[in-house]
């Protein structure tokens, strides 16, 4: 089975960051307390934007929740992935998806792809190998527009901020020795939103039953700035192609 986390720990090795599943043996040299619960640190930034959408547009089946990015409300994330994954909560099955991912400095798109989605509930959107790898520091803007009839575009759209960084030398070789589980409270730990995410919910797939991935779901989406608890009970979905 293809994981997720395992190419985001690609990804990071072809760009000269070595996140890997390496044994604690091989660097019993070097050792460094690991959190046991997931807490977000967020970045103390923020950005115009808007994570959920406000209300239904004409021809759009109204639903208990809008369409929803899973980001924090200040509409600013981090990641460590040249491509990183989004997650979003689709209502119902849409028409399409689009998503457009722009540079916020120069206000011009750079990738533009439309996908399809099967069902409702929480899916995600990994930047293909094909588009363009973010730019460490970079700031750009995500748009993701939920078309709910192809006939009228009437649609939901929801929008942030993000921005890859590059770790320090420490964080590196603590995501070296850390399990899989210890890399999720890692991440959150040092503001990476969509990386702690999308190995969670990685983990998730795999362990459907585990309690304490669960409780870190519901302390990640519970946490203040993020304020997406009433998602906890949404199961997750296969999306998208």
């Amino acid at each position: 089975m293809h994981l997720n986390w395992i190419s985001f720990t690609t990804q990071l090795i072809t760009t000269g960051i070595l996140v890997a599943l390496i044994s604690p043996a091989l660097n019993a040299g070097t050792h460094f307390a690991q959190p046991k619960n997931v807490t977000y640190n967020p970045p103390n930034r923020g950005a115009p934007g808007e994570t959920q959408d406000a209300g239904s547009r004409p021809a759009c089946p109204t639903s208990e929740i809008p369409f929803t990015a899973l980001a924090p409300s200040t509409n600013w994330g981090e990641t460590l992935a040249p491509h990183p994954t989004f997650w979003l909560y689709l209502p119902y099955a849409a028409s399409a998806v689009e998503l457009t991912l722009s540079d916020e400095g120069h206000q011009e798109a750079v990738y533009r792809t439309t996908f399809q989605t099967a069902a409702a509930g929480i899916g995600q959107f990994s930047l293909p190998e094909e588009a363009p790898a973010l730019e460490p520091d970079r700031l750009y803007r995500w748009q993701f527009t939920f078309v709910c009839d192809a006939e009228t575009q009437s649609h939901f759209q929801v929008t942030g901020v993000i921005v890859r960084r590059s770790p320090t030398v420490q964080l590196t070789q603590q995501l070296q020795t850390a399990s899989p589980k210890e890399q999720v409270s890692l991440l959150a730990a040092h503001g990476f939103w969509y990386d702690a995410l999308d190995q969670l919910n990685q983990l998730r797939r795999l362990n459907p039953t585990d309690e304490a991935l669960e409780s870190d779901w519901e302390s990640l989406l519970q946490h203040p700035v993020v304020g997406l608890e009433d998602l906890l009970p949404v199961p997750l979905t296969e999306c998208c192609s």
